[in-house]
């Protein structure tokens, strides 16, 4: 079986990654995001919508292995690109080894 996140997630987070600092209360964690804030366009039967808004994906075995958990997340600061941030939302992406291992969206706003 393929391990997705040693053998995909890794490669491509150490090509399209950028490091990231994510606040939660007062402590601050190192991760390697992939930045998703760029308003992203969707033709659908001729029908053009945007997204709903900013989002930076992260690989789900970084997030625990700083012992952040998803109730972590939400409201925490996540810095990156020269932009702060607030996580509004999160949403797991998974991966076919198991959510556990897999992608999260973090969904972001502006501050």
């Amino acid at each position: 079986m393929i391990n997705f996140d040693d053998n995909c997630f890794a490669p491509a987070f150490g090509e399209l990654g950028v490091a990231a600092t994510l606040t939660v209360v007062t402590s601050e964690f190192g991760l390697t995001v992939i930045d998703e804030t760029r308003r992203k366009t969707q033709t659908s039967s001729a029908v053009e919508t945007r997204s709903v808004g900013p989002t930076a994906m992260v690989r789900m075995t970084e997030l625990t292995a700083n012992g952040l958990a998803p109730k972590d997340y939400v409201g925490a600061a996540i810095t990156f690109n020269g932009r702060n941030w607030m996580v509004r939302s999160h949403e797991p992406q998974g991966s076919p080894n198991g959510e556990d291992v897999g992608l999260v969206r973090l969904f972001l706003k502006a501050i």
